[in-house]
């Protein structure tokens, strides 16, 4: 549960409002721009396997991303994310996200293939990214359709995020101006992760509620909220090429995340 969260924070402008009391939001950062956020994370899970007993864990960490725009332009921009923890070796990310604010690529972790992201349970907060608001002009209570196509690390097929977002408010928050969205929606999850030590089959889906404060003063995420859980049929596989008996169990995840802009 390392990574969980970053990806929902990105730098956003709110462009000028096409009448009173709207706003609109796109992704424009700016070349060399470099951001950094801090997010508490609590994750419990529980794991069911074969006959044995329920496993129950639960661990908290405070993770530090360091976000730096390596390019920006009209089709998107490419981000490098340096991800930190106490007594964690730095992980670095080189991501590409379009102009919606949309992830649309993992490039590499430290040189790693994009596969290796699922040993970081990434899977689980790429849905962040496909809750940005719509491009239109904005009225604080206007809704808003979310269904978007999202590649998974490690996973057998594409799969998409469906669910709704809104526009709750207007406001300020410690001085700033921003905007307040709720979003709710469902990211069906089905991927294979090992080889030779076993592998391990996943099917279910995680459903995120989270609300993300826009800032409206200059082009960032001022805090996010959120929370996912998620119940997922797993099979014990062994390993490839190697005859034995499929063993089924389950998982059931639940991550709250606080996330606040910290330079």
């Amino acid at each position: 549960m390392r990574a969980l969260r970053w990806v929902g924070v990105l730098g956003l402008v709110a462009l000028p409002a096409c009448s009173p009391g709207t706003v609109r939001i796109s992704y424009r950062p700016a070349v060399g721009e470099v951001v950094t956020y801090r997010t508490s994370v609590r994750a419990v899970t529980v794991t069911r396997i074969g006959d044995e007993a329920a496993r129950r864990r639960e661990a908290s960490s405070t993770l530090t991303a360091r976000h730096r725009v390596l390019s920006s332009g009209a089709e998107g921009a490419e981000v490098e994310v340096r991800l930190s923890q106490e007594g964690v070796a730095p992980s670095t990310f080189l991501v590409r996200f379009d102009r919606a604010g949309q992830l649309v690529g993992v490039e590499r972790i430290e040189g790693l293939p994009a596969d290796a992201l699922g040993d970081l349970g990434l899977s689980e907060i790429l849905p962040a990214s496909a809750a940005a608001p719509p491009r239109r002009a904005l009225a604080p209570g206007e809704t808003w359709e979310i269904d978007e196509p999202v590649a998974l690390p490690s996973a057998s097929s594409a799969a998409r995020v469906t669910g709704r977002g809104r526009l709750v408010a207007l406001g300020v928050d410690g001085g700033r101006r921003v905007a307040r969205v709720d979003s709710r929606y469902r990211l069906p999850v089905r991927q294979t992760a090992g080889d030779t030590g076993g592998r391990l089959a996943l099917e279910g889906s995680l459903d995120t509620a989270a609300v993300v404060s826009y800032d409206l003063d200059d082009d960032q995420v001022h805090a996010v909220e959120s929370r996912s859980t998620g119940r997922y049929a797993v099979t014990l596989l062994p390993p490839a090429g190697v005859a034995g008996v499929a063993v089924p169990g389950t998982l059931e995840v639940d991550v709250t995340a606080t996330t606040r802009r910290a330079g």
